[in-house]
C-alpha cells in the first residue's frame, strides 16, 4: 500500500519537477528578432525617398528620388545612408515607435536655418506589412511639398 502511494505521488510531482527544471534552463532570445516578428519595423531596409514638389504657377509636379538604406535597431538607434550627396542627408540618432507612428531624433540635424538637405528627423507615420515600409512625415505638411520613403526589408 505504501508503494502505491509513493508511485502516485511521483506521477503527480513529475510534471511539476519538469516545469521547475525547464524554468532554470536559460534560453537566449534576440529582442530585435522577437520585436520584428511581432510587426515592428526593425532591421535593414533599402529603397528610395521621393520628394514631390508642386509648382504653384502651373500646378506641375517636380519629382526627385534618391536611393537610401535605413537601419533600425533597438540597440544602436537608426542610421540612414545611401545617395546622400544631392538633397537628402545621411544621418543617425535614436528613434521610438508604436504601431502607427515613429519619431526620429537626428543628432546630425543642424539648426533649421542652416539645414541645406532633408534629414530624417521628427514625427512620421508609417505603414509596415513585414516587408515593405512606407514612411511619411506626420503632422502638418506644406501644400506644395511632400516626402515619402518607400523601403523594402533586406535583412
Amino acid at each position: 500500500m505504501k508503494r502505491a502511494t509513493i508511485k502516485h505521488t511521483l506521477i503527480y510531482l513529475l510534471p511539476a519537477l519538469i516545469l521547475c527544471f525547464d524554468g532554470c534552463i536559460k534560453t537566449q532570445r534576440d529582442p530585435e528578432k522577437y520585436l520584428a516578428d511581432k510587426g515592428y519595423p526593425l532591421g535593414t531596409f533599402e529603397g528610395n525617398c521621393v520628394k514631390l514638389h508642386r509648382k504653384t504657377v502651373y500646378y506641375q509636379f517636380d519629382t526627385l528620388k534618391v536611393n537610401l538604406r535605413l537601419t533600425l535597431s533597438t540597440n544602436t538607434g537608426y542610421n540612414i545612408t545611401g545617395d546622400t550627396t544631392t538633397w537628402h542627408a545621411g544621418s543617425y540618432g535614436s528613434f521610438s515607435e508604436d504601431f502607427v507612428n515613429m519619431v526620429f531624433d537626428d543628432v546630425t540635424n543642424p539648426s533649421a536655418s542652416a539645414a541645406k538637405k532633408t534629414h530624417l528627423s521628427g514625427f512620421y507615420t508609417y505603414d509596415y506589412d513585414g516587408t515593405t515600409l512606407i514612411i511619411t512625415p506626420g503632422g502638418q505638411q506644406a501644400d506644395t511639398l511632400r516626402y515619402t520613403y518607400n523601403l523594402k526589408r533586406v535583412k
